[in-house]
């Protein structure tokens, strides 16, 4: 509760105006059967109708501001509701931009995008209903029992014992319907992360005929999430019926009771009536709380989900110290290893090297060897299980994000690209930003030649993902991206891979010409992107097979020699 309790000060006075107002229309509610008796007793049967006509004065006027109460209520519930609940998913929010990208894995998107959406809806209705009728229902049902005593007193045990039955009753059901009902939440996370990935995959799925097979795992996860849903839902689906069900014995032992009471002479018409109406009330509020401890029940186990979440320790660098954005850095890895969540084997194993401010350094190898691993560990996306990454002398552990992510700026194969401006995906709200050094970073990536080619330029709006972009045009907007704000160390992580020679040619001479001589690492899979390296790493499972220059390596390396004859006899680029 201390999620919720945490977001609730700015709310203070609405959360308390709500049930307040509910309990004033709950006053009138609970007299109404008294004046009715009154009225009846007093009025109709003596034949008053100066008495019966005020009192149906007295009637309209409590209706009246009844109606005006639980409008109030109901307006100060909603705001409270909407409030608190967007101040909770705008935490979760936040505490996801602190994590790690292994702690996010650990998660899973799945489950954040079920918590930030489904999750948060479930809360704000449970508060909602909080504050509308956990007061207000228990008030009439206990102020109803209060009122029929004063009428009869000993028809009133009959109040008693119904009220405690079926508190016995509901807080059985949440019980169980609380464990309930977060299974089927974990349920609809996994159905979520299974749409996610089927319409991720959609064309490498059509594109091998496997469309029944992915529909028969969504049909599985479907059945799963089904089962507890059907669980949950026989919980609350017996509430109703157990209510309606007491409540109706209790009013058929009323007017048993009542009838008896009545021949004998101790109860007049007015207060039977009366009596009847305080059953009917108890009756009704008690359905009424029956549906909120199972709105109440949803709502506290999707707090409880999302407290799990912001009590995650993260493991992202909370570094302090700042580096000169611009000013070429070394970049140095000294028995570097990494093991990816879930993973057992290392994928970077012992890894050690020293590239020296303003050397441009090539990373090659088979597919899989863990150059991406490699360059993920450089900037940052992933912290090293084993030894340490030092950027400019300094563990990388230490640095600012905020100073990292402007002094080393990389361009991964997949460029994602979000809905937007070509310049929003370029500076991806980088204020600082000028459009002069925007438009220098598309002439140096060779993307000058995509904007030219739309009527809008920069201005073109693009869908997300980047739909009607060639891979090539996406990564060289990528490129644009890493070398907008002029960092001293650029990452190519296979970034080139679709671009034809003459393109990449260009782009790779672009770089190395650079007014601030940044730090350059080359990954590909391409002898001809690296050969002009100061220096090039080949890379075998994880390590370092050989570091020399490109001549050097055709000298020393079997496995380089080879690549590179394959490479160049085949006409790969």
């Amino acid at each position: 509760m201390k999620l919720l309790l945490r977001h609730v000060g700015k709310y203070k006075a609405a959360s308390i105006l709500s049930p307040v107002f509910k309990l004033l229309e709950a006053c009138f509610e609970l007299t109404v059967p008294l004046i009715v008796a009154a009225m009846i007793d007093q009025g109709i049967n003596k034949g008053d109708m100066g008495y019966v006509k005020s009192h149906i004065f007295i009637l309209v006027l409590f209706a009246v501001v009844g109606f005006i109460s639980a409008i109030t209520a109901q307006y100060f519930a909603a705001y409270s509701a909407c409030g608190i609940s967007s101040g909770i998913r705008k935490s979760m929010h936040d505490k996801l931009q602190t994590l790690s990208i292994s702690d996010f894995e650990k998660i899973g998107s799945s489950t954040t995008i079920t918590l930030l959406t489904s999750d948060v809806n479930q809360i704000q209705t449970g508060i909602n209903l909080f504050l509308r009728l956990l007061l207000r229902s228990p008030f009439i049902v206990i102020g109803a029992c209060i009122m029929a005593a004063t009428v009869k007193p000993s028809i009133a045990l009959i109040f008693a014992g119904c009220t405690a039955i079926l508190a016995v009753v509901i807080a059985l059901n949440m019980k169980f319907s609380i464990v309930s009902h977060k299974e089927s939440r974990e349920g609809l996370d996994s159905l979520v992360k299974k749409t996610s990935n089927g319409i991720a995959g959609a064309r490498v799925i059509r594109g091998f005929n496997k469309t029944g097979n992915d529909y028969s795992k969504f049909e599985a996860k479907s059945r799963v999430l089904n089962s507890s849903q059907i669980k949950a839902a026989d919980f609350a689906s017996w509430l109703n019926p157990v209510t309606y069900a007491v409540v109706n014995l209790a009013i058929c032992l009323l007017i048993y009771r009542g009838a008896i009471h009545f021949n004998a002479g101790t109860l007049t018409d007015g207060q039977v009536v009366a009596l009847y109406n305080y059953m009917s009330q108890i009756l009704i509020e008690l359905v009424k709380l029956a549906n909120l401890i199972v709105s109440v029940s949803r709502a506290y186990a999707c707090l409880k989900r999302a407290e799990s979440l912001m009590e995650i320790k993260s493991t992202a660098n909370s570094g302090t110290v700042v580096l000169d954005p611009s000013a070429p850095l070394s970049v140095t890895l000294k028995n570097v290893s990494f093991t990816y969540q879930g993973n057992q084997e290392e994928s970077v194993k012992d890894f050690s090297i020293d590239i020296r401010p303003g050397e441009t350094v090539g990373i090659i190898g088979s597919t899989g060897c863990g150059k991406s691993t490699v360059a993920a560990l450089m900037s940052g996306i992933y912290n090293c299980t084993d030894g340490e990454v030092l950027i400019g002398g300094i563990n990388i552990k230490d640095i600012a994000l905020s100073s990292l992510s402007t002094s080393v700026g990389i361009s991964l194969q997949k460029t994602r690209l979000f809905k937007g401006t070509l310049k929003d995906n370029i500076t991806l709200g980088r204020e600082s930003l000028s459009d002069e050094a925007v438009n220098e970073a598309c002439s140096d990536s060779c993307s000058d030649d995509v904007i030219n080619s739309k009527k809008e330029g920069l201005a073109y709006m693009i869908s997300d993902g980047g739909a009607g972009l060639s891979g090539g045009q996406r990564q060289r907007i990528g490129i644009a991206r890493a070398l907008a704000g002029k960092p001293g160390v650029i990452i190519l992580d296979d970034s080139t891979s679709a671009l034809d020679w003459g393109t990449e040619k260009r782009l790779l001479g672009n770089i190395s010409n650079l007014s601030n001589k940044p730090t350059v690492i080359l990954i590909s899979q391409k002898v001809r992107t690296c050969m002009n390296c100061d220096r090039i790493i080949l890379m075998d499972d994880g390590r370092i097979e050989a570091v020399a220059p490109h001549e050097e390596l055709l000298k020393i390396s079997e496995n380089y020699r080879y690549m590179n004859s394959l490479q160049m006899q085949g006409g790969a680029v």
